[in-house]
């Protein structure tokens, strides 16, 4: 079996008028500039981890459905903390081979979707409720035979910004502890911060340690505590996941007119 290719697209900030500047950056046109290298992947999904419309209006899921469908493959998604929560569901969800907020299979690899939005956040801070907890574990204990991903919008390990990690999911320690309890989590993907990261944590002793990727934003940066090339650009996540429980990833960034902002 080959690898599936996923690549994931994040903190899209779209807005309703297509020529709107988001603190000098065109969200529209940045994400038309990602979308056209992805296509080059010819990806088998694109998974969407959260701020897909910066303030939440119809018109621009429209716009979101509009330019990822074209990639041609299955999307997956799921909120974050800019989105209408009820308004990206009753749009999006309602779109045929979108998936949204449960699990998905991935060749030989299992998509967790979470929801870590915690309504009336004051920060932009995320937060997993216990139905989603609950959620989570039984999914985990109902399939232990095949590598799992699991994907939220906030963050759930430092990111070592200061003002970044005062808006993680809350109850990360909670996440954490499910994790370490089933040895088939291999990756954790998120959005919301905005750039690059990669860490591996071994949460079980004796087990494979976990990888946990941010992603960069379509649009606006963040300069990491140590930025790596072309840190200003915007990008997206590809991986590759193995039958034999294996994955590679690597960030692409593109070449279009963006601002960076700290």
């Amino acid at each position: 079996m080959t690898a599936f290719t996923l690549i994931q697209i994040t903190d899209t900030h779209l807005l309703a008028d297509p020529t709107a500047q988001l603190l000098g950056c065109n969200p529209w046109q940045t994400l038309q500039d990602c979308l056209r290298q992805v296509a080059l992947h010819q990806p088998d999904g694109v998974l969407l981890t959260g701020d897909l419309a910066d303030q939440g209006e119809p018109a621009a899921y429209d716009a979101l459905v509009a330019a990822v469908s074209t990639i041609g493959c299955p999307i997956y998604w799921l909120p974050g903390n800019h989105d209408d929560v009820a308004q990206l569901q009753a749009q999006v969800g309602a779109q045929p081979q979108w998936y949204g907020l449960q699990a998905v299979d991935l060749g030989a690899w299992r998509l967790l979707l979470l929801n870590s939005v915690l309504p009336q956040a004051k920060w932009g801070e995320g937060y997993l409720a216990a139905d989603q907890l609950y959620w989570l574990r039984q999914e985990l204990a109902n399939c232990r035979d095949r590598p799992t991903l699991v994907a939220l919008h906030h963050h759930p390990v430092p990111t070592g910004i200061d003002w970044v990690d005062q808006m993680p999911v809350q109850n990360a320690v909670d996440l954490l502890a499910i994790l370490a309890d089933f040895a088939q989590v291999r990756v954790v993907v998120f959005g919301h911060i905005h750039h690059e990261l990669e860490e591996e944590r071994l949460l079980t002793p004796g087990a494979a340690p976990i990888s946990f990727y941010g992603c960069p934003s379509t649009c606006l940066q963040v300069s990491p505590p140590q930025p790596v090339p072309n840190v200003d650009l915007p990008g997206f996540r590809l991986l590759y996941l193995n039958a034999d429980w294996s994955h590679q990833t690597h960030v692409q960034r593109v070449q279009t007119q963006v601002v960076a902002y700290d």
